[in-house]
Order: C-alpha cells, then sequence, then structure tokens
C-alpha cells in the first residue's frame, strides 16, 4: 500500500505529541518525610484537621526520590505509585514562590524549619494576597490554630514561617531554584524543587577556550621538539 507524504507527517506530529505527553508525567508514590513532621491544626473551608506539615518524601518509579512540600490542604497522599502531571506555577504565585525559596532554602534544615517552610508554600499558594503574606492565627483561607500556645512549638512554627516570607517579599535576587507543580486531580498537589545550576559567564567561556588553546599549542611544540 502506498503511503502518502501527508500521513508520514501526521504520524511524526502524532509520535512527538505522544512523547511530550509521556514527558510531561511521573508516576511517584509518597515515601514518608525527610527528617519527621510537626502536627498543626488547620481549618479549611469550616473543616477543623490536625495535619502534618514537613518535607515529604517521593519515589520515582524506576528512578531517584525527591523531596517535596504539600500543594492543598484536606488531601492525601498516596503510598502506590500514582501519576502526575508535571508542570508550573504561574503569575504572581510562581514569583512569589520562586522568591520565597531563593531567600530562605539554602539555610533550611531541620524539622521544624522544614514544618515552618510548609507553613509559608501554604499561604502563598492558598490566601488571596492584597498586602505582605503573614502567617496569623485563625485568618485567611488557610486558618492555623494554636499558634500563639507558648506550651508547644507553634509560636516558633509561626515566626519563623512569617520570617521567610518578609524575606521572600523583599527578595531581589536572581532565581536560585527551579520550581515545579505535581498535579493529580484525586491526590495532594506537590511542590517539587531543585537547585539551579549555576550557567558560565561569557567570560567563563573565552577563559577555558583560552586555556585549551594554549594547551593545544605546547602539545604541537613538543611534537615538534620530539
Amino acid at each position: 500500500m502506498k503511503t502518502s507524504h501527508f500521513s508520514l507527517i501526521a504520524a511524526a506530529v502524532f509520535s512527538l505529541a505522544g512523547a511530550a505527553q509521556a514527558a510531561n508525567t511521573i508516576s511517584i508514590r509518597q515515601n514518608g518525610f525527610v527528617g519527621s513532621s510537626v502536627n498543626v491544626d488547620i481549618e479549611q473551608r469550616g473543616i477543623n484537621d490536625n495535619t502534618s506539615a514537613g518535607l515529604l518524601n517521593f519515589d520515582i518509579k524506576n528512578g531517584a526520590s525527591f523531596g517535596a512540600y504539600c500543594v492543598e490542604l484536606g488531601q492525601f497522599t498516596s503510598t502506590n505509585y500514582t501519576t502526575y502531571t508535571v508542570g508550573s506555577f504561574s503569575g504572581t504565585q510562581a514569583s512569589n514562590l520562586q522568591h520565597l525559596f531563593s531567600a530562605n532554602y539554602a539555610s533550611v534544615d531541620t524539622n521544624t524549619e522544614r514544618a515552618a517552610f510548609q507553613l509559608a508554600v501554604w499561604e502563598l499558594t492558598h490566601e488571596k494576597l492584597s498586602g505582605p503574606a503573614s502567617v496569623t492565627e485563625l485568618n485567611g483561607d488557610a486558618q492555623y490554630f494554636n499558634l500563639n500556645n507558648s506550651t508547644t512549638n507553634y509560636t516558633t512554627l509561626k515566626d519563623l514561617a512569617n520570617s521567610y516570607l518578609t524575606a521572600g517579599a523583599a527578595y531581589q535576587g536572581s532565581s536560585l531554584y527551579q520550581i515545579e507543580k505535581l498535579s493529580n486531580d484525586y491526590q495532594q498537589d506537590l511542590l517539587r524543587f531543585n537547585a539551579v545550576t549555576a550557567v558560565p559567564e561569557p567570560s567563563s567561556y573565552a577563559l577555558l577556550l583560552a586555556g585549551l588553546g594554549a594547551i593545544g599549542f605546547m602539545n604541537k611544540r613538543r611534537a615538534r621538539s620530539a
């Protein structure tokens, strides 16, 4: 049977579209927390809940593990492999999250700090901000309880979260992290992040080429002398 050029082109287009779709999904399962979590009393849409705040650990099917923060409230993650769509945040939310990470995350390394950072992420992904972001008790779409209870570590969480938000709002440097949104209609949406690898300046490339050229020149001279 004779195949038309149009059929070949169409097949190539559909093949590329399928590859792109496959590349934008990931199969992962939740595997506990990095370190441990901190329990937080929280209310969303009138439902009270005690939830765990911290950095979640995920395994990629046939791949490596990574840490991620929750985006939603009142959703669960699965210990079975689940397919997520890999995308991105948009608009002001994307900018606020990028500034939050770039300004603070290099110094976040304890369970309490990771839990406080989760509160800061929730603040930026849930509140309709008309001014500076701030974690406050019984206020906004994500309402926290017991944050002012001095007998718990909630006060520390609140103060840490707000210090992260303040530093993020003031940040004016370059983007230090690649931030992705992992979405699933029936599971907790996630924020995955990776430190951005520094790209050498053009002057660095010039020095590298000059150095390689010098090495090549010296090797030629030695070959001639031999």
